[in-house]
């Protein structure tokens, strides 16, 4: 640029070093992104706060923008790079309580596209002014038929998680909009040999009937998986039931059934996408489907085994499991997390973009890497929470379904503490208590009904353990037992003294602790015996089951309208084909599916026709739509006739229709 030029430019604009303060003061974060690499040439204060990063330039765009997935955030750099269009989404949660508003302009320079422009606002103020309006949708916007299945839906899902000492289980539901709401489920059920049972499905239909059929799915699993030793006999009592019920034919399933102990696990995938590990430094991995279809889709899920087993060999409670299952272990530190379908089957994103978007963020979640504000709690907790919040602000089409269970890399300590036993204990002992649960991570009864009871038999120490003037110690020891039950224990070193039925004001604590403990005994040495107390007086032990509370309802804020319209759904019928050709377009999921069912059906004429399925642009292929294909399969073969798929390699159906076990033929 010539010196004239400059100083045409230095007039219109300013001075170079005063336009450099004001972009430095400005309070909202600003950022400029160059190439195709979007690498950060400018940032401001506020951006670098944000990012906290000192030294933003030179590194690439995603690290400047905690709370997005890093392939979403190049994705949306990449779109405005290429097509030279802004992009705005507003009231995006991006550190605990702090929302922004952000767009993204293009960036034109002499030769042309030079890169992108970001700025941001923060609006937290005006989020947090209308509360409800973020959590709850305007009247109208939902109907009654809606609001009425999901709470149909919630009151089948479990309302509590087990908590035990070496692993920690978070979960999330989210409800689709609309009527594609009902199906997804999960539970975590203890088994009699320690074991944890970890599932995640969907059932194909939606509705209030889908999530009642699920409830009574979820009822039969877990029976089964609390008096039957066998897991292959699991499924295979499953699959029955589920080809029982018309509703629940082409369930999806994901079980993993973990000790807690060693972290070996054992897991299968009915149809359904497979788990997912994390370790501690953000790395991820998909595990490798099993093989087995959806439940009650008419295949066998059990292959006969090649011999019968020999009765006089001893038996293993998990010999059964194979090939059904496959094993894997969950190692110190790392996070194992079943999931929806919804979480990865995305409008306008292929089923190999939702997994990459995954593992992307579940990665980034364990290693807190570039949310070190953003959410708390343990990395289970966070992949569970974070997984929801992001990958959907897109638009989601069904159902969204997290567990995740997080092997504790070192023992969950014991408390122990002793104390005079004066009126301070009381408080002091009820607050020690207290903040040894808090990163445990209970349900707030547990909690308060804990401290309660501790509250009571301290005071009823105070009160009667020792003569007036002869004070002695308290001594409070708190775990959690292996099959997730809080154990207490409190002593001292006075001598015991049978309450008296007069004494009206004596041996109260006890029993009103006796109403907040599931179990409580105490224990005191002999008396009589005419020598003095020993070391250890009256011990009152107590045992609490122990909750932990999946997180259910609506995203804190809801996701901003996907960018241009979605593909429509079309059914064709394909002319001049000797047998019936259909080709479907757009996305087939719970809200086109009974449309698509109907339009086949009608098509092969009820089964007596052969029929081919063009499905290569097919924008999303939901477990709804598998349900149609199986249930179009099934009734074309009752006449002797196979259903031919087609779908492109890398379409957004083949890899559902691999993952169903559904044959399909490239195009």
């Amino acid at each position: 640029m010539s010196t004239d030029d400059q100083e045409s430019l230095r007039q219109r604009t300013g001075d170079a070093a005063v336009i450099r303060d004001a972009f430095e003061a400005v309070t909202s974060p600003m950022a400029a992104a160059e190439g195709p690499e979007h690498t950060i040439v400018a940032a401001n204060a506020a951006c670098r706060v944000l990012a906290h990063q000192p030294d933003l330039i030179g590194k690439p765009a995603w690290q400047a923008f905690p709370g997005f997935p890093r392939q979403q955030i190049t994705s949306l750099l990449d779109l405005v790079y290429a097509t030279g269009e802004p992009f705005s989404a507003q009231g995006w949660q991006v550190q605990g309580e702090r929302y922004l508003d952000f767009t993204l302009t293009p960036w034109l320079g002499p030769g042309g596209m030079r890169g992108v422009l970001v700025t941001q606002f923060d609006v937290t103020g005006q989020v947090q002014e209308r509360p409800v309006e973020r959590q709850s949708p305007m009247p109208g916007e939902r109907s009654r038929v809606w609001r009425e299945t999901v709470a149909v839906q919630e009151a089948m899902l479990p309302s509590e998680l087990p908590v035990l000492p070496q692993v920690r289980i978070a979960a999330r539901y989210l409800p689709a909009d609309g009527e594609s709401s009902g199906g997804a489920w999960f539970d975590a059920v203890r088994r009699p040999d320690g074991r944890i049972a970890l599932m995640v499905g969907d059932v194909a239909e939606h509705g209030a009937a889908a999530a009642a059929a699920m409830g009574r799915l979820r009822a039969v699993l877990g029976h089964a998986l609390t008096v039957q030793p066998d897991l292959a006999a699991v499924l295979d009592q499953a699959d029955r039931y589920a080809g029982s019920d018309a509703v629940l034919r082409a369930t999806t399933l994901c079980i993993a059934v973990l000790n807690p102990a060693d972290g070996e696990f054992w897991y299968a995938t009915c149809g359904h996408p497979p788990p997912l590990l994390a370790d501690p430094a953000g790395s991820t991995r998909f595990l490798p489907g099993t093989g087995a279809g959806p439940l009650g889709a008419g295949a066998a899920l059990i292959p006969a085994p090649a011999a019968p087993p020999d009765p006089a060999a001893p038996q293993d409670p998990l010999s059964g499991v194979t090939p059904v299952f496959k094993s894997a272990v969950l190692a110190p530190g790392e996070v194992l997390l079943l999931y929806s379908d919804g979480l990865v089957v995305r409008p306008g994103r292929t089923l190999d973009d939702g997994m990459a978007d995954l593992a992307l963020v579940a990665g980034d979640s364990v290693a807190n890497r570039p949310l070190v504000t953003w959410a708390a709690g343990t990395p289970a907790e966070r992949v569970s929470q974070l997984t929801v919040e992001l990958l959907t602000r897109f638009g989601y089409s069904d159902d969204v379904t997290t567990l995740a269970v997080w092997r504790q890399p070192l023992p969950l300590p014991s408390l122990g503490i002793e104390l005079p036993a004066g009126p301070d204990a009381v408080t002091a002992l009820r607050r020690a208590l207290g903040g040894w649960l808090e990163p445990i991570g209970i349900a707030f009864g547990d909690r308060q009904l804990a401290e309660l009871a501790i509250a009571e038999v301290v005071s009823n120490v105070v009160e009667h353990a020792y003569p007036p003037g002869m004070p002695g110690p308290v001594h409070l020891e708190a775990a959690v037992s292996d099959d997730g039950h809080l154990e207490t224990a409190i002593s001292d070193r006075g001598r015991w003294r049978p309450p008296d039925i007069f004494e009206i004001d004596r041996g109260q604590g006890l029993s009103v602790a006796a109403q907040f403990a599931e179990q409580l005994q105490v224990i005191h040495p002999p008396q009589d015996t005419g020598e003095p107390p020993g070391p250890s007086g009256t011990v009152v032990a107590m045992r609490h089951r122990l909750h932990r509370q999946p997180v259910f309802g609506p995203l804190a804020v809801r996701p901003p309208g996907t960018r241009g319209a979605q593909p429509a759904f079309t059914v064709e019928l394909a002319a001049a084909e000797p047998t019936p050709h259909v080709r479907v377009s757009g996305p087939v999921d719970i809200t086109t599916a009974d449309q698509l069912a109907s339009q086949l059906l009608a098509a092969c004429r009820a089964g007596v026709l052969p029929l081919t399925v063009d499905l290569s642009a097919v924008t999303v292929l939901s477990t709804a739509g598998v349900r149609v294909l199986y249930r179009t399969a099934a009734q074309l073969a009752a006449h002797g006739h196979d259903l031919t798929l087609i779908s492109k390699p890398e379409s957004p159906a083949a890899a559902v229709l691999d993952l169903a076990r559904l044959p399909r033929r490239p195009r």
